[in-house]
């Protein structure tokens, strides 16, 4: 019983200082928002990622130039396909361009390749054609049977403009919005095609290898006798530079805990309460009336877990919604490069349970700084004292 009237107290404190309470729950909430929001994006784009590799080929190679990828001979495709464990080897040519200023992805395969895509409109390309992402035609207001210029090679330079070859290619579709976020600023073709932009024919940016379960070691060693200057990468290799890039996209949440320990000031300052006398007075009439120091402490520290309770809870709602309902907006855009205020595609995110224990311990971290410390002063110091 006693207990529990200590929590009948907490209560009635929380809700007779309404200013103070509401005060600590919003600068909680302005600071677990961001970290609930980041953590459920960052997973997002890692899971859709893992699963992007993970349906990807086993080995990708290309030619080693000064240590460097290097264009491949398409007509090494023949030679890798007979390699024992091979099922399938399909070359690609891959390459950012600009767009009218917008920075894009063009993706040449090989025709039959293409027929596992899915389009909010149109169909495959045929040649002189192109397929485009959702965020592109919308940027650029482009719809199918439009015809778009691309070109890469500056032929001139003229009072400081450049001035480039270019093709015209009809759009024949448009990728689905739900496809992922890579397929938004994603521009694809067939491999001849992709050449005749970068005027590279007969060549590939990497030759994407798909082999049988167990395989992966006794092709790679095939493929280095087959030509010494292939430079080979697997799947666990590219699971390695993706990992790391999203550690290094981690460091982002330096600058985000530098705006929650900033907003965290003010929380700790009105939970301790700065500023409110009375709560000094509060407590030495409790020690006058015959409250013990740590009934005092308890009291307070039931006071934190409420408002901590209230305000993860509150905090991971208006995440959810904001990611969910408002696609991530600014908060994505720290996550995902390239990409503008308004997105063409939904931002991946997972809500996982850690996160959100996470910042009711964090919460009750920042409130509990603030507030036992002072309410030790006040419950130590002489009823008469406290009560001037």
């Amino acid at each position: 019983m006693k207990h529990l009237n200590l929590l009948y107290a907490a209560l009635g404190n929380v809700t007779r200082h309404k200013l103070r309470s509401v005060v600590v729950i919003l600068c909680l909430v302005a600071i677990l928002f961001p970290f609930i929001s980041a953590i459920a994006i960052l997973e997002g784009i890692k899971t859709q990622s893992r699963v992007s590799v993970n349906e990807g080929a086993n080995i990708y190679v290309t030619m080693d130039m000064y240590g460097r990828n290097g264009v491949i001979p398409i007509e090494m495709v023949e030679e890798i396909r007979k390699i024992d464990g091979v099922i399938r080897a399909v070359p690609r040519v891959i390459s950012r361009i600009y767009i009218s200023g917008k920075l894009a992805v063009l993706l040449g395969m090989p025709q039959d390749e293409l027929r596992s895509l899915s389009f909010l409109k149109g169909a495959l390309p045929k040649d002189g054609e192109i397929v485009i992402g959702r965020g592109i035609a919308d940027a650029l207001k482009l719809n199918i049977n439009d015809h778009l210029s691309i070109g890469v090679r500056i032929i001139a330079v003229i009072d400081n403009i450049p001035y480039t070859i270019k093709k015209q290619y009809r759009i024949a579709g448009i990728f689905k919005p739900h496809s992922g976020i890579w397929t938004s600023d994603l521009i694809m073709t067939n491999i001849e095609d992709a050449n005749s932009v970068f005027e590279m024919t007969g060549f590939a940016t990497d030759i994407a290898i798909y082999v049988k379960p167990g395989y992966e070691a006794t092709v790679s060693r095939q493929l280095q006798q087959l030509n010494t200057f292939f430079r080979i990468q697997t799947k666990e290799i590219v699971k390695t530079y993706f990992e790391s890039g999203f550690n290094i996209k981690g460091g982002i949440f330096v600058g985000l805990y530098t705006l929650a320990f900033a907003l965290a000031i003010p929380a700790i300052l009105v939970s301790s309460g700065f500023g409110l006398s009375e709560r000094r007075k509060e407590i030495g009439i409790l020690k006058a009336t015959g409250w013990q120091t740590h009934d005092v402490l308890e009291m307070v520290m039931l006071e934190n877990i409420i408002l901590a309770l209230i305000s993860a809870p509150l905090s991971f709602i208006i995440s959810f919604i904001w990611v969910r309902l408002f696609n991530g907006f600014f908060i994505a855009q720290l996550f995902i490069a390239g990409i503008g205020n308004i997105l063409s595609f939904p931002v991946p995110s997972k809500f996982m349970p850690l996160p959100f224990l996470l910042s009711i311990l964090f919460a009750l971290i920042i409130t509990m700084t603030g507030s036992i410390y002072s309410a030790w002063r006040a419950a130590t110091v002489a009823p008469a004292e406290a009560l001037r």
